[in-house]
């Protein structure tokens, strides 16, 4: 393909194929480009529309600054891509570049939510960074693409729906105090538990909760939740994987025993027992989570540790007399890293999911956050009465943001394990 062709990125590189004539490329391009600037429009309409009636008052200055910032965004990366395609910036100094633009845009977005709304004690800075850098990475996802992604087929698809719909809660929830009609955690804001109207379009709840801000706000427990387990996930097994699968011997024994004993355990039995003797509270839950799944990264790194220590390059760098710091960090992660990615990717749908049930049990935050497990918990004593938008919205958008991550992992796998592709 000429370097003219590659021009056209994101969801659009996608969408032109390798072969056919003129006239069905643009017919293909035209169609992918009604399908995203109408689906973009919908989808800010809706956020405008919340953000009118919202409860804050600053809803639509709130939506209306991250919007300039994902505009701000996507014009400093046609100048990075203009400035590559005439040799006067190197592609990863054009990164470099995005990447100093994000850092810019999130400390100017401090500063104007801390001298906006000082009383909000930095829950507007927060809301302005990271929707504004949300937003950001969306539109670059849509018009410029990432390099994993360039490879065309089912997995480029697959992965870049996955991470637009993870991304799209994610800025949902960064913006929800700002934008939702009600107060999340007010009571009595309408009649218990009546159906969707005009006024409540999603009804209420049981304690006379308005359906539809809990549904916005009550992603941000799951999310940070999701998050930390996984970083915890991440810090521990892999390189607990690594060191054990290449130092081997009783090391290697004794984990490879430890992680058996803890993955024969049902996940979210064993992640119930955990959070029951913690305690309620978002690290305690994290915590509980991320041992449950410890010992999916430290399987999934201690097999392909053991074959790559065994391949030539390593047995000659080993005779060059290579320290085994060096042979681990520079001649094996590099090798295991992209597995440890997709692990990690799929994980966060696991983590959703339990936090999901960790709440429904009981054993979440108190009753007074919004929350969707708490919801479902809730909705599902309403339900036998006949009251399904109770339960059924909050656990549409647990099934959403699951898909999401299950897409984003599935995309990732195919995208960076070249025997898939074959």
């Amino acid at each position: 393909m000429s370097q003219q062709s590659k021009a056209i990125s994101g969801v659009f590189y996608f969408l032109i194929p390798n072969t056919g004539d003129w006239k069905e490329k643009s017919r293909n391009f035209l169609i992918g480009l009604a399908v995203v600037l109408i689906g973009s429009l919908l989808i800010v309409a809706t956020f405008i529309g919340l953000s009118v009636r919202s409860n804050s008052g600053i809803g639509l200055w709130v939506i209306g600054y991250t919007i300039l910032c994902a505009f701000v965004i996507l014009l400093s990366s046609a100048y990075r891509r203009y400035k590559i395609s005439e040799n006067r910036m190197t592609p990863r100094r054009g990164w470099l570049f995005i990447v100093i633009v994000f850092i810019i845009i999130g400390f100017v977005s401090a500063m104007v939510g801390f001298f906006w709304v000082p009383e909000s004690e930095g829950s507007l800075s927060s809301a302005l960074v990271l929707g504004g850098t949300v937003l950001g990475i969306i539109v670059i996802l849509l018009y410029e693409g990432y390099p994993l992604l360039e490879d065309r087929g089912s997995p480029g698809y697959v992965t870049l729906a996955g991470l637009l719909i993870v991304f799209a809660v994610v800025y949902m929830t960064a913006v929800s105090w700002w934008i939702v009609p009600f107060d999340p955690t007010e009571l009595d804001v309408g009649p218990y538990g009546a159906p969707p109207s005009d006024r409540f379009p999603l009804g209420t709840t049981s304690l006379g909760q308005d359906l539809l801000s809990r549904t916005i706000a009550g992603g941000g427990i799951m999310l940070q939740v999701a998050v930390l387990s996984v970083i915890v996930c991440f810090s521990i097994g892999v390189p607990l994987g690594l060191g054990a699968s290449y130092r081997g011997g009783s090391t290697d024994k004794v984990s490879s025993l430890i992680m058996d004993s803890i993955f024969a355990f049902p996940g979210l039995v064993l992640a119930i027992a955990i959070a029951a003797m913690l305690g309620p509270g978002v690290a305690n839950m994290a915590l509980a989570i991320a041992v449950v799944y410890i010992p999916s990264y430290f399987r999934v790194i201690r097999s392909q540790v053991l074959t790559i220590k065994e391949l030539p390059y390593v047995e000659a760098a080993i005779v060059l007399g290579a320290r085994d710091r060096d042979i681990l960090f520079r001649y094996i992660l590099p090798n295991v890293l992209p597995s440890a990615v997709v692990v990690m990717s799929i994980n966060f749908a696991d983590a959703v999911l339990t936090a999901a049930g960790l709440t429904f049990v009981g054993l979440g935050l108190p009753v007074d956050v919004p929350d969707w497990g708490w919801d479902l918990t809730f909705g599902s004593h309403q339900y036998i009465a006949g009251k399904w938008w109770v339960i059924s919205f909050p656990g549409l958008m647990i099934v959403i943001l699951a898909l999401g991550f299950t897409l984003a992992g599935e995309g990732l796998n195919e995208v960076l394990t070249p025997k898939l592709k074959e």
